[in-house]
């Protein structure tokens, strides 16, 4: 009874403190203003489990990795969430809409039209070519 209690306690400490230290992490002068110009879905799948020679157990689960292109001033960034569980939120986006967007250290954070915070993986970030002025 008293280990369920520290391991549920436990749990909770560590919700609070990620969920705290996400919302802590962006500072309100680094986000800035984009346009999402496209959003993709697809679909991947993971095994997880054990497999013995008398026993064991294999699960298998299908999961979806948005990418979304959003274009800024100077850079054009692929971003990707993956969605690993059912109850995953997934960021209510307009394609074509502005985005406001925040990079800090590594990490890719997104605010959705709710200003729901998500955090991203950069995948890929490209540098927009400024045309040749004519001679």
């Amino acid at each position: 009874m008293l280990r369920t209690m520290r391991l549920t306690l436990a749990a909770f400490v560590a919700l609070t403190l990620l969920t705290g230290t996400v919302a802590a992490k962006v500072p309100a002068d680094a986000w800035q203003a984009g346009t999402l110009t496209d959003s993709s879905e697809t679909w991947h799948s993971r095994t997880v489990g054990t497999l013995n020679s008398n026993h064991g157990m294999l699960i298998g689960r299908e999961y979806p990795i948005i990418t979304y292109t959003i274009e800024a001033d100077t850079f054009t960034y692929e971003v990707e969430l993956t969605l690993r569980h059912r109850g995953d939120d997934r960021p209510s986006l307009t394609v074509n809409g502005p985005i406001r967007f925040a990079i800090v250290k590594s990490d890719f954070f997104i605010k959705d039209e709710q200003g729901k915070e998500f955090r991203l993986i950069l995948a890929k970030k490209t540098i927009k070519l400024q045309p040749a002025e004519p001679k």
